[in-house]
């Protein structure tokens, strides 16, 4: 079972490695699509994971590219250019509550609204994202979205 992921790319497919427990591990895809902070009408909220939602993360090996192994109960570390994405749930039930979410360093559990990444050597697709909450008490609650690469 996979529980210690590391992802790293430098912007293109010669400096993009993927890692599971300390083993080089050649993958076809890394797919990963966090979906939370949403209140009961699907508006997004303050709360991020703490609001419930949903997780899809796989890899799918080179050599098995229909195979699809889970990431989770783990930790998956990603890293861009310019930008840090750890996610962390080691629940061995994968309760999505116990899911954490640290971004560029910083703890945005409770609000995190979106991510996305998807790194699909076959079919040649590079994308990642992440999207935040950010309330205000007195002037306008934000949402910004950043792209990882």
């Amino acid at each position: 079972m996979m529980n210690h992921l590391v992802f790293q790319t430098g912007g293109d497919w010669d400096s993009t490695t993927l890692f599971a427990n300390g083993e080089e591990f050649l993958a076809s895809q890394l797919f990963v699509e966090v979906t939370a902070g949403r209140d009961d009408w699907g508006n997004p909220a303050n709360g991020g994971i703490f609001n419930g939602g949903t997780i899809t993360a796989i890899v799918r090996p080179q050599d098995d590219p229909n195979d699809e192994i889970g990431i989770f109960p783990g930790r998956l570390e990603l890293t861009f250019p310019g930008h840090s994405l750890v996610i962390e749930n080691d629940h061995p039930g994968f309760a999505f509550e116990m899911t954490r979410v640290w971004f560029d360093g910083h703890d945005v559990t409770n609000v995190v609204l979106d991510i996305q990444v998807d790194i699909n050597a076959v079919e040649d697709v590079v994308r990642g994202f992440i999207t935040l909450y950010r309330s205000h008490w007195i002037v306008r609650d934000e949402i910004a979205t950043y792209n990882l690469i």
